[in-house]
């Protein structure tokens, strides 16, 4: 793996993954793990009526089955993290760990005014 080079306050759109995959709230989490699996992504913003309502990640997923639970059983919006957290492109990267940091979270969802055109997570930063 190589390191990118880049500077605090590059814009986090210069390192966002694009391409964002999505998933109903109303699916299971088997389908989830499939969507996941055939993409190799570790997070699928959930979205319902075109909104983003909240995103699961691999992270929830193993939560799930360590508590053994049937993934069929188990609707996405059972788990997913909610409210997302938004930041916007042209925001550095500095400001953008400051907010996984204090919020907890791996991924940042990078909007341009209102819409939504990618993904940021720790990860972006190494490759």
């Amino acid at each position: 793996m190589t390191l990118r080079t880049y500077e605090m306050d590059d814009p986090v759109s210069s390192v966002m993954t694009k391409g964002i995959l999505y998933i109903k709230s109303s699916k299971n989490l088997q389908e989830a793990v499939l969507i996941m699996s055939d993409f190799d992504v570790g997070s699928l913003l959930v979205a319902d009526n075109g909104n983003a309502v909240g995103i699961v990640t691999s992270k929830d997923i193993v939560k799930v089955l360590a508590q053994n639970e049937e993934l069929k059983k188990i609707k996405v919006k059972e788990i997913m993290q909610t409210p997302i957290v938004k930041i916007q492109a042209h925001e550095n990267i500095s400001s953008a760990l400051i907010k996984m940091k204090e919020q907890k979270i791996n991924h940042l969802i990078v909007v341009d005014g209102d819409k939504i055109i990618g993904m940021i997570n720790p990860l972006n930063l190494l490759i």
